[in-house]
């Protein structure tokens, strides 16, 4: 009887396990494809780079014809610009929160649709003030929700082919500015500017479409295995096996009762036979008697064997946490009971000591909550994952690398929380704003997985345990988690206590101020030095291919060369200050072209490694937090710089100083990402390569 309900169990268990396997995490985690619809998406991120960037690179085109129309100064005027272009970099997290949560095609849907509203209200302004309003703030919002979900689509469609097909994509950015300065500048020779912005309000629209092209990646689908047809005679013999083990069963449920009934039976008898002795052992509770029999009954195996064959020595009580199993009224719980530290003799097994009682009264302590760690988790938490969650989620003394050596960050929470969409959520994966290939990523080739493995690995989903943490964001119950998530994520200024990424962030904040300058000055500079209006908006054209070549150049330097990408970062910022310098000595049509072309080519490594270069210094786990914090500052000095420089033109009238003062705003932030370079510096954030090994860790089932 006994031998067939240990087989029907085992069997049982067996069934449960092959159905459970085919359900695990892997399966809900969408796998790039590196190619088939991806290049269609590609498509689609190139025709959004071209709208957004090529509209707002090329703004310098509409500043003269606005500052005559509306009679107000350059500096007032250049807001308008640097407004537009500054709000779509300052609203990446808050779009990065929106994509999380709805993905990449309805945010730049609505993009396209905020910013088609906002090229519309802007041509019927009467003044700058509304100008500024909406074709800055309001057409700058929307080229955000269409910019971000752009570079974010490649990344997720893409893994070993990434770098190419972001490549692709952001060449947008160059081509954009190339087709949109020329062509501005006919629009504003045969029609005003309200027409003009009308019809970039239709073109804007049409980034609506390339957003319809972005579907979404959906898992993988798991094929199912066909069940052979039985025959009539084995479906008989299975029918008959499970009424034997059914019997079995039962009969198995009678001797269980009456072997139950025994036991209180003898438990009466003994309670009345200590009542009758009326003796100071009636008063002990019957669990005593059986604590001291178990313990009497372990200690012929004080000594077990390990797996390697040694003999170890055991205690009666383990120090190990002890999950509590869950009832209708109370949720499981981790009691963490302190271990008794030596073994009780033999001659005290019936009557205890006073120190066992005080052991007693301390496990009931224990039992009732008291003087112990107990952590509520959800459904779903398992022992092993205990540890990993405080350690990775909770300590304050936590490691700036990933733990790789375990899938404990995808179960970070409870799998019974956590939806089976959030695993093909965009931004939980960390790698998702990484411009290059993973393949070249360090932690990626010491990990030894393939490419499936390893993203599942850096796939990382914020959970809910029932431990406090002190956050502005816990506040916004209104937000939904997948944007709460993202914003605490991007927006984390605790990495500013980092040195080397604070050198980052000021270099930015300085550099960028004049990074806009010649976008926004270098036509009415040309303008009034004589040049017609058709050959100074060709300028802008040059800034523009020259900058997609040096995109391309700047990718292929950086991985087939031993020039690291940070060094390529810096002296691209030296010869860029060394050019807005040597600007204002441009007084030929063919110098400002020589000035256009090392300008674009120059800038465009700045911009295109930078991913790369947080990286390199802070790591793949802080690239999402990094890049929000960094596209913030961008915004912000984007938004600030074409106006000093405007100020400057207005105080001295001319824009030698204007160009003086942005090649010393980019003189300084070259400066800051010198400091890297020091050799002192350089040791704190290079650490010596070590060897990572991700497990091959059979992922829990999820239910």
């Amino acid at each position: 009887m006994s031998e067939s309900k240990s087989e029907n169990d085992r069997r049982r268990r067996s069934s449960i396990d092959s159905t459970e396997s085919e359900d695990v995490v892997e399966n809900y985690i969408p796998r790039p494809p590196d190619g088939g619809w991806g290049w269609v998406i590609v498509a689609a991120s190139l025709f959004c780079n071209i709208i957004v960037d090529g509209i707002g690179y090329s703004y310098g085109v509409l500043l003269p014809e606005f500052t005559r129309y509306f009679q107000e100064p350059r500096s007032k005027t250049s807001l308008i610009g640097s407004l537009q272009v500054g709000t779509y970099l300052c609203a990446g997290p808050i779009v990065s929160g929106l994509t999380n949560k709805f993905g990449c095609r309805p945010v730049t849907i609505a993009g396209s649709i905020v910013a088609c509203l906002g090229f519309l209200i802007a041509s019927f302004a009467g003044s700058v003030n509304i100008l500024i309003l909406t074709y800055g703030f309001l057409g700058g919002f929307g080229f955000g929700l269409i910019y971000l979900p752009a570079i974010v689509s490649v990344g997720f469609y893409f893994e070993k082919r990434r770098a190419m097909a972001t490549g692709i994509a952001v060449c947008g950015s160059g081509v954009g500015t190339f087709i949109f300065s020329p062509v501005n500048s006919e629009m504003i020779a045969h029609m005003d500017w309200r027409n003009m912005l009308m019809i970039h309000a239709g073109i804007v629209l049409n980034g609506a479409v390339c957003g319809m092209l972005m579907r979404p990646l959906e898992p993988p689908k798991r094929k199912k295995r066909k069940v052979p047809d039985k025959s009539v005679i084995e479906k008989a013999k299975q029918e008959a096996i499970r009424n034997r083990q059914r019997a079995a069963e039962s009969e198995s449920s009678v001797a269980d009762v009456q072997k139950f009934a025994k036991l209180r039976e003898a438990k009466q008898q003994r309670e009345d036979r200590l009542n009758e002795e009326d003796s100071d052992l009636s008063s002990l509770p019957s669990h005593i008697f059986i604590k001291g029999r178990q313990d009497s009954e372990c200690q012929p195996y004080k000594h077990s064997f390990s797996d390697r064959g040694d003999s170890q020595p055991t205690s009666p009580v383990v120090d190990v946490p002890k999950i509590v199993l869950p009832t209708d009224e109370t949720q499981p719980q981790v009691d963490e009971t302190q271990a008794n530290d030596s073994p009780r003799s033999n001659d005290s097994q019936n009557v205890p000591n006073e120190s066992e009682k005080k052991q007693d009264d301390k496990e009931k302590e224990h039992m009732n909550g008291k003087n112990s760690l107990s952590v509520e988790l959800p459904k779903g938490v398992f022992a092993h994952e205990v540890e990993p969650l405080i350690e990775n989620g909770y300590s304050k003394n936590r490691s700036p690398k990933p733990n790789y050596s375990s899938a404990a960050r995808l179960r970070i929470g409870s799998q019974h929380n956590i939806d089976k969409k959030d695993y093909a959520r965009v931004m939980y994966r960390q790698d998702i704003f990484y411009s290059g290939s993973i393949v070249n990523l360090q932690e990626f080739k010491s990990s030894r997985q393939n490419v499936d493995q390893y993203i599942t690995s850096i796939t990382s989903i914020p959970g809910e345990l029932g431990v406090p943490r002190a956050s502005c964001w816990d506040h916004c119950t209104c937000l939904p988690k997948a944007v709460v998530d993202t914003l605490k994520d991007m927006l984390d200024v605790s990495l500013l206590r980092n040195f080397p990424f604070l050198m980052i962030c000021l270099g930015n904040l300085t550099a960028m101020s004049g990074f806009y300058v010649p976008f926004s000055y270098l036509v009415d500079q040309s303008l009034l030095m004589g040049i017609d209006h058709t050959r100074a908006a060709f300028l802008l054209s040059v800034i523009g291919i020259t900058n997609t070549v040096g995109r391309i150049l700047a990718g292929i330097i950086a991985d087939h060369t031993k020039l690291d990408a940070l060094t390529i970062n810096n002296v691209a910022l030296v010869i860029s200050s060394i050019l807005l310098f040597f600007e204002p000595f441009c007084t030929e049509y063919w110098s400002l072209l020589v000035f256009a072309s090392l300008y674009g080519l120059c800038v465009a490594a700045y911009i295109s490694l930078t991913s790369i270069i947080i990286c390199d210094i802070l790591g793949l786990e802080k690239l999402t937090n990094a890049f929000g914090l960094l596209t913030f500052t961008r915004g912000v000095a984007s938004i600030y710089g074409p106006p000093i420089a405007g100020m400057v033109f207005q105080m001295t009238k001319s824009y030698t100083a204007s160009f003086y003062c942005g090649g010393g705003m980019f003189a300084i932030g070259a400066a800051f990402h010198l400091v890297l370079q020091v050799p002192c510096v350089r040791r704190w954030y290079q650490k010596p390569e070590t060897e990572v090994v991700i497990d091959n860790v059979e992922m829990e089932p999820v239910v």
